[in-house]
This record gives C-alpha cells, sequence and structure tokens, in this order.
C-alpha cells in the first residue's frame, strides 16, 4: 500500500471513530503546518463580536482538537540543492 494510500486510510478512520465533537457538531479533518487534525468543524468559524470571541476562547478546551498524523514533506516540495 502506497504511504499516500495509507495516510487516507489513517485519516478516514480518525474521523470514523470520533465523526461529532461532544458539543454536537461534526467533526472535519484539517491540514495545518504539516500535520492533519480531526477539528470540530465550530472551530473553523468565523469569530464575530466581542461575546462570541469570549465565549468561543473559554470554550475551545471542549470542542474536539486532536492530532491525526504529520504528513511527510513531498519530494516535489522540496527545494533542490544548487
Amino acid at each position: 500500500m502506497s504511504d499516500n494510500y495509507r495516510l487516507i486510510d489513517v485519516i478516514e478512520s480518525a474521523n470514523d471513530r470520533r465523526p461529532f465533537c461532544d458539543c454536537g457538531r461534526p467533526t472535519e479533518p484539517v491540514y495545518r503546518d504539516g500535520v492533519i487534525w480531526l477539528e470540530c468543524s465550530s472551530l473553523r468559524e468565523p469569530r464575530t463580536g466581542r461575546v462570541a470571541r469570549i465565549w468561543n476562547t473559554l470554550t475551545t478546551g471542549a470542542h474536539a482538537h486532536e492530532r491525526i498524523v504529520d504528513v511527510p514533506a513531498s519530494e516535489e516540495r522540496l527545494p533542490s540543492a544548487a
């Protein structure tokens, strides 16, 4: 099995194990800085208004946010040695 298929399997398995956050919202895989995370979909919504920002700051730890897998750098993305 290629590395790409293995990564996809790991991501799908994590999402299958925890399809919803404790708050009831769906979880979704998110790529950030070389890592795939499983996060509550509410964490990606824009936070407008003072009360919303304060509420989200207080409840952020209660939402799903778990590291699934590190994504290895592709050889095409690496700078060539000159």
